[in-house]
């Protein structure tokens, strides 16, 4: 049942019962197990499959040198707790500095992140979901479902661009449901911006800098007046 959940990431109830010929009852019960020893995540009726701990070999790279926006954004991440991280370039270097943190719950719609994770958070759940053509985010339905089984004391977004009216813009607007919903799953909400991304192509605004609570980056005089929450500079 575990390699069948694997291979579709998710499938119904009504599904298995088909596949494997046993009963509703039966079924049910094994998923409940399955879940109690978190090899799987069930919502709605359905199966869903998770990115699980490598147990004695890191399938990451986490002994890479960090950068400073993202060991700065690992700062306020207390042990014990339940993040997300979303894809972008600032997340893989949070990525690496997160995986040294004690018992850390990480979800994220970033393969790589998920990649540099793997084998060093407590527990890792990767979204699943649809791969945008070029790029490491996974969006659709599925991805935010996941997304929004949990309560994340942080959630971590690295956007495309900002735009000149507070907009926090991404390039692909399939991510829309993912990442407004780890932002209302958030009790905090973190920014990671670098300089790099000031004269970036704008994409789609899908968040706003009001909705942050932090802004992490390394051009922490940007901002101005446009933003009230805290600016955490990353200094090179």
């Amino acid at each position: 049942m575990l390699r069948l959940i694997e291979s579709k990431r998710s499938i119904s109830v009504r599904e298995l019962e088909a596949q494997i010929y046993a009963s509703s009852a039966t079924i049910r019960r094994d998923l409940a197990e399955l879940a109690r020893r978190g090899l799987i995540v069930r919502s709605h009726g359905k199966a869903m499959a998770v990115t699980r701990m490598a147990p004695a070999v890191a399938c990451g790279s986490p002994e890479l040198p960090g950068d400073p926006i993202g060991n700065a954004a690992a700062a306020l991440i207390k042990p014990h707790s339940v993040v997300f991280i979303g894809a972008g370039q600032c997340s893989l270097s949070l990525a690496r500095a997160a995986s040294q943190i004690q018992d850390l719950t990480v979800v994220t719609d970033s393969i790589a992140a998920a990649d540099i994770l793997c084998g060093h958070a407590a527990h890792l759940y990767c979204t699943g979901g649809q791969l945008a053509t070029g790029r490491d985010s996974l969006s659709g339905s599925q991805a935010a479902e996941l997304a929004g089984l949990f309560y994340y004391s942080l959630a971590f977004f690295s956007c495309d661009s900002l735009t000149e009216s507070g907009s926090i813009a991404f390039h692909e607007l399939e991510r829309m449901p993912v990442i407004r919903t780890a932002a209302r799953q958030a009790e905090k909400r973190v920014l990671l911006f670098s300089g790099e991304q000031i004269h970036a192509e704008s994409g789609n605004g899908l968040l706003r800098l009001k909705d942050m609570d932090y802004i992490v980056t390394d051009v922490p005089g940007h901002f101005g007046s446009a933003f009230h929450g805290a600016v955490i500079g990353a200094g090179g």
